[in-house]
């Protein structure tokens, strides 16, 4: 019999197999996706105006005016040419003729050629020491590949209605996007393979801060708040193991605000995020003629990127900080 070794410790910290309390189940699920939220440190609960930030917020994809389809290629540690790991994504979202809107997402995170070593031979390692035929000769067996995927179905909505404020005041538009994911996960390591059904819930609330103070130069304020995993989705395994994966709250806001000068728009973000622990998480944004700069902070550290927007083809570019590397990261999107 053999036994499975990742020489890398960083893989190991990413497998969710290894680990029985499910503490890292679905770990590749926290992967973002966009350039663009990534930029902003994933500050998305409030973010809307692209498919791919269903990730964070399915309500997002009620604010959609029209089709999208997003796509993104991930290297992961390592070079760009030569890397331990890809993660890819492509999306399609519609907003239905009757109202709503309807998208299909697929991710993909795979590591290839992780070592197969035999299993040590003797029973201590001073019977190793002191038998040279025992000692391992340093050559893998063979290899083998983590693939994990991620199929989601969402649905989302939104609801306009208008509050009123009395006779002082005019009555205050409001919008309320609704939405769901419904996500399938399929996972295959070596010879063992998982499944599992997840569903994610998210609410937004945007309104007018001009409207509601009666101040002209006040911008738009919008609030949202999702759960990830909502019911702590089981992984089932093919050899009667299972992993729940955590639900994950994530809740903020997002505050646009034009500037003095033509065409220049300012963008403000704050989620807070708990898993485990509760997490802030900051971005913001300069727009000006369908160019874009950003700053930001995650869980790890700052964050960084820019974006350029002509006619129907959007461009994106982060620099984003993780745990154990740092990563480019480039997404695009194509407006239907």
């Amino acid at each position: 019999m053999t036994c499975l070794v990742v020489a890398p410790l960083l893989l190991l910290l990413l497998f969710s197999f290894s680990y029985a309390d499910g503490r890292y189940a679905g770990a590749t699920l926290d992967l973002g996706i966009g350039a663009r939220p990534l930029a902003l440190g994933e500050a998305a609960a409030a973010m809307f105006g692209g498919a791919e930030y269903f990730r964070y917020n399915p309500a997002a994809l009620g604010m959609l005016v029209r089709g999208e389809v997003g796509l993104m290629y991930a290297p992961t540690f390592g070079s760009v040419t030569s890397p331990m790991a890809t993660f890819h994504y492509i999306g399609l979202a519609w907003p239905a003729p009757t109202g709503g809107t309807i998208a299909l997402h697929w991710t993909r995170y795979t590591v290839d050629d992780i070592p197969i070593y035999p299993q040590l031979s003797g029973n201590s390692y001073a019977e190793r020491a002191s038998q040279p035929e025992l000692r391992p000769t340093g050559q893998s067996d063979g290899s083998f590949s983590d693939v994990e995927d991620a199929f989601f179905i969402s649905f989302a909505r939104t609801i306009k209605t208008t509050l009123p404020l009395g006779w002082l005041y005019t009555d205050l538009p409001l919008e309320i996007p609704l939405g769901l994911n419904v996500k399938i996960l399929r996972q295959a390591l070596h010879d063992k393979s998982a499944s599992g059904v997840g569903i994610d819930l998210g609410m937004m609330l945007k309104l007018n801060l001009a409207t509601l103070i009666d101040m002209r130069p006040l911008g738009d304020l919008c609030f949202g708040f999702s759960i990830k995993d909502v019911t702590r989705t089981t992984l089932l395994w093919n050899n009667e193991h299972s992993e729940r994966i955590q639900t994950t709250y994530l809740t903020g806001f997002a505050y646009r605000q034009r500037l003095g000068i033509k065409d220049l728009t300012a963008n403000v973000f704050w989620s807070v995020q708990k898993k485990y622990d509760a997490e802030n998480l900051y971005g913001a944004e300069l727009l000006f003629k369908g160019f874009a700069l950003r700053v930001g902070r995650n869980v790890s550290g700052l964050t960084s990127g820019a974006g350029w927007h002509w006619r129907r083809i959007r461009i994106d570019y982060a620099f984003t900080t993780y745990d154990f590397d740092c990563a480019h990261r480039l997404s695009c999107a194509f407006l239907l």
